[in-house]
């Protein structure tokens, strides 16, 4: 499925597209084709916002995306003055069981780590945990891990998952679905404001409010903020955060708190729904269903809005709801070990960028903009649903594994941009369009209110 397939898959028109022009491939060395997924989700995005712009009253310019920013935003490019804080915590990472299979353990949120201890037992070193590790049935620890609601996986070959329930579940969804959940007249979106240049932005007057952690619930807030829109990200103060994806994906957003747990943030969500036009919920599925926020309820409280909802392995099968992170979808999917076989490599050998966060992220910004273009003309509250699962069966239908050189993906000087912060100077990726207004700042800085 190329560009043209996945615009059609969200309500409007094609004839934007012979606005497009795309500069230069990625250039991602993968078993897999991962600068098709990478160039044309970031080009959806682009020329859909810019669409909406035009319906706002933008002119219709030319949408030019460039191969080296495309790869500069999938590459997790961030630097703190000057020096690259690691990607990883020490026991991330695969682990090889007795029965010669690898299982990945995810733990960059501490109480992940400390999970991951408790079970094997020993320091919580990554020589320990290793030696424990080693002891272990694959399938089994995967099984305790998963029991214990810590993130691990156990690398499948492709063969094994296409034969899984849950690969046979859900191997016919379409890579993103739009639902109308509600009735509403079109409401116009308010006119466009003047940015720093005197310049209109696209999404300027759009209030979104994002729900999300880690990847790739963030970067649909953050390519809407690079034009122009006000994204407010809401989290609890109780929950941990992987700091630098706050810095990567930070940029042009306001951060508060709101605790659902009390009256008084439950209060607060409401009237911040009540106003949105968008809402991008990629907390696990019956996350914040569980504090009494559905996609319906938000429907009823502000008719005429955009739920934009992602997941990891989706809503239906029998690991619906599953938790999970873009490495832990690679490796259950057998994405990484084909890798491995690709590239003639013992060692497990994953994309080159974490390109199912990315792309489905992208895809989010996309179906979020032509859901509230086509608000605007025809009315209705809409439901968007995309998963990592959907992405990677994307990517998989594409071709291959064909074999590769692996090589790490870096950003090009000419696609990063430098800024102030309040964790220092961070030399950040530049967004693939558009431009932020301010930079990241850390959770809980804003107060959860809209600027307009």
């Amino acid at each position: 499925m190329k560009l043209p397939e996945v615009w059609n898959l969200a309500p409007g028109n094609s004839s934007a597209l012979n606005r497009l022009v795309q500069d230069g491939q990625p250039d991602l060395q993968s078993a897999f084709e991962v600068d098709e997924v990478t160039l044309t989700s970031v080009s959806a995005a682009a020329l859909a916002i810019a669409e909406l712009g035009h319906q706002r009253g933008l002119s219709a310019n030319e949408v030019r995306v460039n191969g080296d920013d495309a790869r500069a935003g999938f590459a997790n490019h961030l630097l703190v003055n000057d020096e690259r804080p690691p990607i990883w915590s020490d026991l991330s990472g695969y682990y090889r069981c007795q029965d010669d299979r690898f299982v990945q353990f995810h733990c960059n949120c501490p109480h992940h780590a400390a999970g991951v201890v408790a079970l094997l037992g020993g320091d919580p070193d990554r020589a320990s945990v290793e030696t424990a590790a080693a002891t272990w049935d694959s399938e089994d620890l995967e099984a305790a891990l998963i029991e214990r609601d810590m993130i691990a996986a156990k690398l499948r070959t492709l063969e094994e998952w296409d034969a899984h329930p849950h690969a046979i579940a859900t191997r016919d969804l379409p890579l993103l679905t739009f639902e109308k959940i509600g009735e509403a007249d079109p409401r116009p979106l308010p006119p466009l404001t003047e940015g720093p240049g005197g310049t209109s932005q696209a999404m300027s007057g759009v209030r979104i409010i994002d729900c999300s952690r880690v990847l790739a619930g963030p970067v649909v807030g953050h390519m809407m903020a690079a034009h122009g829109a006000d994204v407010l990200r809401l989290s609890s103060p109780h929950l941990p955060a992987v700091e630098i994806c706050v810095q990567m994906t930070g940029a042009g957003k306001r951060n508060a708190f709101v605790d659902l747990d009390t009256a008084e943030g439950k209060s607060t969500m409401e009237s911040l729904l009540a106003d949105a036009h968008v809402w991008v919920d990629a907390y696990r599925p019956g996350g914040l269903e569980g504090k009494g926020f559905t996609a319906e309820s938000a429907a009823e409280l502000n008719p005429g809005i955009v739920v934009v909802q992602l997941s990891a392995f989706d809503w239906v099968g029998p690991w619906a709801g599953r938790r999970g992170f873009d490495s832990i979808v690679q490796s259950t999917t057998g994405i990484v070990d084909a890798g491995s076989k690709a590239a003639g490599r013992e060692a497990p050998t994953p994309l080159p960028v974490q390109a199912l966060d990315y792309a489905t992220g992208q895809l989010g910004a996309f179906a979020a903009a032509r859901a509230l273009q086509h608000q605007s003309v025809h009315g209705g509250s809409w439901r968007v649903r995309l998963s990592l699962l959907r992405t990677r069966n994307w990517l998989v239908g594409l071709g291959g594994p064909t074999p590769f050189e692996p090589a790490p993906a870096v950003a090009a000087p000419q696609s990063a941009y430098e800024v102030d912060s309040a964790w220092g100077r961070l030399n950040l990726a530049k967004p693939p369009t558009g431009s932020f207004t301010s930079p990241p700042m850390k959770l809980g800085t804003a107060d959860a209110v809209w600027l307009n």
